[in-house]
């Protein structure tokens, strides 16, 4: 079967390149041939020196998706471009990620993400399409998104607030489904077979906003606890810290992999430190925009993990680096969860 795939394929993000790549990998794994439609959102301009430290790290990300998903279609410059363009695959799957949050995708036209662009009976389906709030938020949006969304073959959301959302505000009857990331039992193909020696004593700090109070308390508890501080992708100067600024996918990963603590409030990092048995605390990088995050490790049975206070991260870093996780009872959890999900994938693959 040839399939299209549509999500956030070319950000400058640590998980959306990861989740892109777990699930052509899945695809393929499986049988199938896979292209992903090479329209992306226009990025986001802060300044000219932010987008000249940018640089690099834009290269290093080419340089994973040249290795690793080097199957893109035609670029599409522009909705229109998309409309007018020839849809023949045998199937289209929009997500994973937030392709569904009209706050992100508006930088395109969140509508395209509900498949706007495809003609009628075309068959599609979502994977672990995320909103990424609670609720929708997008009134002026409804009707035109509950209208798309009536025209899905299936519908497979990566959280419960998903799941409610689909059927309290759109009359849809979603599956849930776990990120792509997590249908993959391994990354050694990216980042190489563990290494028990390369085992570190740094506590590595992944965040996507500078909170000076966060990084204080971090920095105190290493110091106490003989702990290496490491702020990965940070190009600011923090006291305690060392930074590493560029960073390859395979060197991303393997910060976590071998790291003694991770504190992050990315979903992706976290999802990476479960699949790499390690000792992490979630933190939400925006007051009532952690469901992703809260969503999975209440599935796991790790709430305990998340610390949704700054006054309380010092006192939960130090439960979780005391407490051993049970991960042979976690990667049964996960093994149920991903069975269930490439069911859900198999069952529309037919």
């Amino acid at each position: 079967m040839k399939i299209s795939i549509l999500t956030f394929s070319k950000e400058s993000n640590f998980g959306a390149n990861l989740q892109c790549y777990a699930l052509c990998k899945t695809l393929q794994d499986m049988g199938h041939r896979v292209d992903i439609i090479d329209i992306q959102l226009p990025k986001v301009f802060f300044s000219w020196y932010t987008t000249l430290l940018q640089i690099p790290q834009d290269f290093l990300f080419f340089l994973f998706r040249k290795k690793h998903l080097n199957y893109f279609t035609k670029k599409y410059k522009t909705v229109a471009e998309l409309q007018d363009g020839q849809h023949e695959s045998d199937l289209y799957i929009v997500g994973s990620d937030q392709v569904w949050n009209p706050d992100i995708t508006k930088r395109l036209d969140p509508l395209v993400y509900f498949f706007s662009f495809l003609p009628d009976g075309v068959c599609r389906i979502s994977y672990a399409a995320s909103f990424g709030t609670e609720s929708w938020q997008s009134s002026s949006l409804t009707d035109e998104v509950k209208a798309l969304l009536h025209k899905f073959n299936a519908v497979g959301v990566r959280e419960h607030t998903g799941v409610a959302i689909c059927k309290d505000t759109f009359g849809i009857e979603a599956r849930l489904v776990v990120d792509p990331t997590l249908l993959l039992a391994s990354y050694d193909g990216i980042c190489g077979k563990y290494n028990p020696q390369r085992e570190s004593n740094e506590l590595v700090y992944f965040s996507f906003v500078r909170n000076k109070e966060e990084q204080r308390v971090i920095a105190e508890f290493s110091k106490a606890n003989h702990l290496q501080a490491i702020a990965l992708r940070s190009n600011r100067s923090i006291p305690g810290f060392k930074q590493r600024v560029y960073m390859s996918v395979a060197e991303w990963l393997n910060s976590i992999r071998y790291a003694k603590l991770i504190v992050t409030n990315s979903f992706h990092c976290m999802v990476f430190c479960i699949i790499f048995h390690k000792k992490f605390v979630a933190i939400p990088a925006k007051s009532g925009r952690a469901t992703r995050q809260e969503g999975l490790l209440e599935q796991l049975g790790l709430s305990d993990h998340f610390c949704k206070e700054t006054s309380d991260l010092y006192k939960t870093m130090e439960h979780v680096i005391h407490q051993d996780i049970d991960y042979a009872i976690i990667d049964k959890k996960i093994q149920k969860m991903r069975e269930e999900s490439l069911l859900f994938l198999k069952e529309e693959l037919i």
